[in-house]
């Protein structure tokens, strides 16, 4: 996999074990160890939300205040999200208790709860990252699309398939993925050493599902529209526009989870950061998942002195450009995207080039003081 990037001698990406353990040498204890405030601050908002649920839902205010509050509610659920994120990772509590806690007022707003983010995301999908079958979020093969039914409505609604719906899949994406996994992948015999119990998280989701109509009901649909529909949408598209980019550009393999290669980050705006706790830095996750993000730009750092051909970061906004420019299928290689009959075809050595041009290490440069 490894041999269509340049590595270092001392630390070849292809080495990604000794890679990750001198990584692990280099950062302070401290990364290592929970950040409580994150959660603190993460539920704080919770309060903040409810009464701008019930200012949405009152039927008070004008429709340009009612979406102003819809968008912003939909980023505060993201980083909530975010935070739950982390916490189920272990990097924000050591209470297993405040996780739960913390990853219920996150993901639940997605129809998830945190006994099905363990299991689809935590080891489902951290243990195989990009790997064929094995990955639930991977994109499908070619000869998958050709054979199975399920792969076809995932490339339908993957971006770079071209199909209307490839358009407007990512207002709803990230709670079909958590759907997927939950009544589809989880009883494949691929995901038979995941721990789940899938009889009570199948039972919770739809109770879950059940509760939030409830609430639609009530407020009427006006005010289920604005405080309810529209900050999931927008919740769900600023998910994707992240975890999109993090993966579905990069080389997928048989059998190797090396996030040297397979996972990558985003440059995007500081302010995105600031409100989305540096989920930018998703190849760092990848290397350390339960590392705080807080401390993911020194981790940067420290793989860019080691190896900077190991460190991949792409402009945000030409990565979201990329996916629906280039075919969103996998060809037999795992190293070239391409379309259902073969054509357009698009080796991903060349979209990381065309991503990594002079202008986005400009840019990178700039931002990190960073110079090649």
């Amino acid at each position: 996999m490894s041999s269509s990037i340049p590595s270092t001698d001392a630390f070849p990406v292809d080495d990604f074990r000794k890679l990750r353990i001198e990584l692990r040498r280099a950062m302070p204890p401290e990364a290592f160890k929970p950040q409580p405030l994150r959660g603190v601050i993460a539920l704080a908002h919770v309060p903040v939300m409810v009464v701008m649920v019930w200012a949405a839902a009152s039927g008070r205010l004008p429709w340009w205040a009612c979406l102003l509050i819809s968008f912003t509610l939909g980023q505060m659920l993201i980083t909530v999200g975010f935070a739950a994120h982390e916490a189920l990772h272990h990097s924000v509590f050591r209470s297993k208790v405040l996780e739960d806690v913390l990853g219920w007022v996150g993901f639940s707003p997605f129809l998830v709860t945190p006994g099905t983010w363990r299991a689809w995301h935590v080891q489902a999908h951290h243990s195989a990252a990009n790997i064929h079958v094995r990955d639930p979020d991977i994109l499908p093969r070619q000869h998958e699309w050709r054979t199975q039914w399920f792969s076809r409505v995932v490339h339908a609604l993957s971006p770079g398939s071209g199909t209307w719906l490839s358009y407007i899949s990512f207002t709803f994406f990230f709670t079909a993925q958590g759907q997927a996994f939950l009544w589809h992948y989880s009883g494949q015999p691929q995901f038979e050493k995941v721990r789940m119990n899938r009889v009570r998280e199948r039972v919770l989701t739809v109770l879950l599902a059940l509760g939030w109509g409830a609430l639609g009901w009530v407020m009427g649909l006006r005010g289920a529209f604005y405080a309810l529909i529209l900050p999931h949408l927008f919740g769900n598209i600023t998910l994707m526009v992240y975890i999109a980019t993090n993966h579905w550009l990069q080389p997928a393999s048989e059998s190797v989870d090396n996030p040297f290669v397979n996972t990558a980050s985003v440059d995007t705006h500081p302010v995105m950061d600031l409100i989305h706790w540096n989920f930018s830095y998703h190849q760092e996750h990848h290397i350390f998942p339960a590392m705080s993000p807080r401390f993911a730009p020194l981790l940067r750092e420290h793989l860019r002195v080691l190896n900077p051909e190991a460190s991949i970061v792409y402009p945000h906004l030409r990565a979201l450009r990329m996916l629906f420019w280039r075919p969103a299928l996998y060809a037999a290689d795992g190293h070239t995207l391409v379309g259902p009959e073969g054509t357009p075809s698009v080796s991903t050595v060349d979209l990381r080039r065309k991503l990594e041009g002079p202008g986005a290490a400009r840019v990178e440069s700039q931002r990190t003081g960073y110079q090649e």
